[in-house]
């Protein structure tokens, strides 16, 4: 079934909505579920009836997606456990934080890490282990 025509007025609203959004048309396009060809159809026909299309946004100004930040893990070698101490550590263990034991690995976690990306990777091991 062929899918009904957008009328001119709400074409014109949904490419201003797209050029003002800051993202590359094609990625603003899949979010809307509108196909490119049909988005730059769109600007074609309403350039020809005299609307004014601003340009798309170039790759200089593309806003990228939100940042994701990057933890370094130090992974610790699977070693037989050894039950010990507070005083039989060695002094050249100054490791402040938080130290994980799942599935044979061991996961360090520092105590300056971030809150938010902390709650983050404990969600994350909660469900790797289900």
């Amino acid at each position: 079934m062929r899918r009904q025509n957008t009328p001119p007025a709400e074409q014109y609203r949904l490419v201003m909505e797209c050029r003002q959004s800051g993202m590359s048309d094609s990625l603003w396009c899949k979010e809307q579920g509108i196909l490119p060809s049909t988005f730059y159809n769109w600007v074609t026909r309403l350039r020809k009836k005299g609307y004014e299309i601003p340009a798309p946004v170039d790759k200089d100004n593309f806003l990228p997606l939100p940042h994701q930040d990057v933890v370094k893990v130090n992974l610790v070698p699977d070693v037989p456990y050894v039950e010990t101490t507070r005083t039989e550590l060695a002094p050249t263990d100054t490791f402040s934080g938080l130290r994980i034991e799942l599935g044979g690995a061991k996961l360090e976690i520092s105590n300056d890490v971030n809150p938010e990306l902390l709650v983050s990777v404990l969600h994350f091991l909660r469900g790797a282990t289900c």
